[in-house]
């Protein structure tokens, strides 16, 4: 058993820090795979994991109900539908040849009768077959002790790919970021933060800088036998930073940082329709949820919960917001970061991970 709790001690840890976030948590690097050389670059779709295990396997032994009940655990955030964690395809190892082999999320479970091992074994690799890859192999040699570890600890290693899914995204923005909002930032409100390049500014003011992010994430043709007409969908991811005076403790106050908020909102995201504009939700059902966290050091507050538009009946539409109310350590100001998604037309999972992922690349300057 010596081999299995330092691989489960290390998965735990990994996933303490990460949750604390500080919102700042140092990376723990896992162990990088045996292949040499150039490797591909992993695949596959974020917050998806391929499982590979043989059919009988997977079929007979009570496998499959445990990954369906695990990987169906709800996943945290700001859902008007709740969402699972990640989703999961299983394929018999017979037919994944080397390109699937390169998905970016890749269990590999193995029942080696022969093997007479003393307990299950747990081998977790990063760069396996693929740069990017995180690569996760769970071996036995009896059945029912391998389908208890997976009762126990399947969830300890989900858990760890779907933080890696949010560390590949803060890697991403912080190796190409938005140079000038990035810069912008810096100078006027004394933080870095790294936003998508592709983001266009919609605001650039002494008191607030915006920008939206927009992307076609599904293009439809026209079907000639149904008649349902193509088109293109979108979805957009704003961000939104202004600071406020720090006056004491009654500035980190929940209400007081919802009320500046709601009024910042108000004045600079309009909506499409005449008199429209951003407010926040506070139907019992979906009011913000709010959380006292650290951002690199510092104290700050962090608000997840749902947007909607106010000002005139006809506007609609809303999502899921993340947003961080820092004390600046020498400004005596509280900078606010808001960022929110528009996707009407697809789940939130992944969208929500993005927008976290770029609140966690921000740091504070003096």
């Amino acid at each position: 058993m010596k081999n299995i709790l330092i691989t489960l001690v290390g998965s735990l840890l990994l996933l303490q820090s990460c949750s604390n976030h500080q919102e700042k948590e140092e990376q723990t690097v896992l162990p990088k795979g045996s292949v040499t050389g150039t490797l591909p670059k992993a695949n596959g779709k974020p917050g998806q994991v391929l499982v590979s295990v043989e059919n009988d396997v997977w079929e007979s032994a009570g496998i499959k109900p445990i990954f369906d009940t695990i990987f169906s655990t709800p996943a945290k955030g700001p859902y008007i539908y709740q969402e699972s964690i990640l989703d999961f395809i299983q394929e018999d190892p017979s037919v994944i040849n080397a390109n699937r082999k390169k998905h970016r999320n890749f269990i590999r479970i193995i029942l080696e009768k022969e093997s007479n091992l003393s307990a299950t074994e747990v081998q977790i690799k990063k760069n396996n077959f693929a740069k990017g890859q995180l690569y996760i192999q769970i071996r036995d040699s009896e059945i029912n002790r391998l389908v208890n570890f997976l009762n126990k600890e399947l969830l300890t290693y989900v858990l760890l790919i779907d933080e890696e899914e949010t560390d590949r995204l803060v890697n991403k923005y912080n190796k190409n970021p938005h140079l000038l909002f990035k810069e912008t930032a810096e100078k006027r409100f004394g933080i870095s933060i790294s936003i998508p390049q592709s983001a266009k500014f919609k605001a650039d003011l002494n008191t607030v800088i915006y920008a939206l992010d927009k992307s076609a994430d599904e293009v439809t043709k026209d079907n000639p036998k149904t008649g349902a007409k193509g088109g293109t969908y979108w979805s957009q991811r704003g961000i939104l930073v202004w600071s406020t005076p720090y006056e004491g403790e009654q500035s980190m106050n929940g209400e007081t940082i919802m009320t500046v908020r709601d009024s910042v909102l108000k004045e600079y995201v309009k909506g499409t329709e005449k008199g429209s504009y951003m407010t926040t939700e506070y139907f019992p059902t979906h009011k913000p949820v709010l959380q006292h966290i650290n951002v690199d050091g510092n104290k700050a507050v962090k608000i997840e919960g749902l947007w909607k538009q106010a000002g005139n009946p006809a506007a609609i539409g809303g999502g899921p917001f993340v947003q961080y109310s820092i004390k600046h350590p020498t400004r005596q100001t509280i900078v606010h970061i808001q960022a929110h998604i528009f996707a009407p037309r697809f789940d939130k999972r992944e969208y929500i991970r993005q927008i976290r992922a770029i609140l966690k690349t921000v740091k504070i300057f003096d």
